[in-house]
């Protein structure tokens, strides 16, 4: 699928349209169901599937498509117009969200091999973001709340959470990252970035994975470099492990 996102725009009352390419590169057909649904992120990045229209930024029943299946065939691509009505009455402030699941549906041969208990049958489910943003909401902001090492009666498993909070009031992509220096030799310890994707007003927690068996006195430092923007988020503390 491309894109996996999508982020549409506009006034109050207006349509608007974007299209996504579904590609198939094997040999035989597939056949999608299209459904919708809701979903919010849990402070630890983990996403929450709802029925669809039952988020407070819901967005799944402004979304449409002209078929409500879609037929791939083998060695080709479909393209699926998604268009997105934008109520008369929609915030002029509020980012909504929702995401399109094109489920792929068993065929007359995979229905056989069930019947005749021959095998095991993989069906596809892959998911499109859909995004609204008012055109008036252009302010990428991102807060680091709180440093802290993660309560952890296991030394080898030891962690750092950041604590970031959405204080903008758009979608913000973004990569964070977390050095440790020790303040006795100066040796400097790079932790591997994390990628997050934050809606406006929400919070989450990136925790980084320590070193086994690191002691000292460390000066830790994270850093959030938002996508799009020169604009970098710094924030330090002191640690004793």
């Amino acid at each position: 699928m491309s894109p996996t996102r999508l982020f549409f725009t506009g006034n109050p009352g207006e349509k608007v349209s974007k299209t996504v390419t579904l590609q198939n590169t094997s040999d035989k057909d597939y056949v999608f169901n299209l459904n919708y649904k809701d979903w919010v992120r849990e402070e630890d990045g983990n996403k929450v599937y709802l029925d669809a229209g039952s988020s407070k930024t819901s967005n799944a029943n402004w979304i449409s498509t002209l078929e409500n299946s879609v037929t791939v065939p083998a060695k080709s691509t479909k393209e699926i117009v998604v268009t997105m009505q934008i109520p008369a009455n929609a915030s002029k402030s509020a980012v909504t969200n929702s995401m399109l699941f094109f489920t792929q549906l068993p065929q007359q041969a995979d229905q056989a091999r069930i019947q005749n208990g021959i095998g095991i049958i993989t069906l596809f489910e892959v998911g499109l973001h859909i995004f609204y943003t008012p055109p008036g909401n252009h302010v990428k902001s991102l807060d680091i709340t709180n440093i802290s090492e993660v309560n952890n009666d296991n030394a080898r498993n030891r962690k750092v959470a950041v604590n970031i909070h959405n204080d903008g009031n758009t979608i913000n992509d973004a990569t964070v990252e977390f050095e440790l220096t020790d303040t006795d030799s100066g040796k400097e310890i790079k932790l591997p970035a994390i990628s997050i994707s934050m809606l406006p007003d929400t919070n989450q927690v990136v925790q980084f994975s320590l070193p086994e068996n690191i002691s000292g006195n460390f000066l830790g430092v994270a850093i959030i470099k938002m996508a799009e923007s020169n604009d970098i988020r710094v924030g330090e503390k002191n640690f004793k492990f």
